[in-house]
């Protein structure tokens, strides 16, 4: 695990990022306790996105309801392609929502 705090899960679920009225499309590729990873869907214009800014995320669990979380960003990398630019980001959950913990422990048994 090295310097992180908890256990990640690796699993997929679709999700939109929401930052100053913009929606991005992305998947969640690994969730735990207290944070998740994020790839995002290719984008034409580029983004920024600063360490320590606040954003939403709204993700539609398996069982139907709709999650969503405010999460700071701890990192993002950005990678260019010939369609636009595409990112990943760390981000941490603000006060980890009951429906994302009990969302874990379906992904952990």
């Amino acid at each position: 695990m090295g310097k992180r705090r908890s256990e990640r899960i690796v699993d997929s679920l679709n999700a939109e990022l929401i930052m100053d009225g913009v929606n991005y499309s992305g998947i969640i590729m690994n969730f735990s306790e207290n944070g998740l990873y994020l790839v995002s869907a290719t984008v034409y214009n580029g983004i920024d996105i600063p360490p320590n800014s606040i954003v939403g995320l709204r993700s539609t669990l398996p069982s139907g309801e709709v999650l969503m979380m405010d999460c700071e960003v701890k990192w993002l990398q950005t990678k260019p392609s010939p369609f636009g630019v595409a990112f990943s980001m760390g981000m941490e959950i603000k006060s980890p929502p009951r429906k994302y913990r009990e969302f874990l422990k379906t992904l952990r048994q």
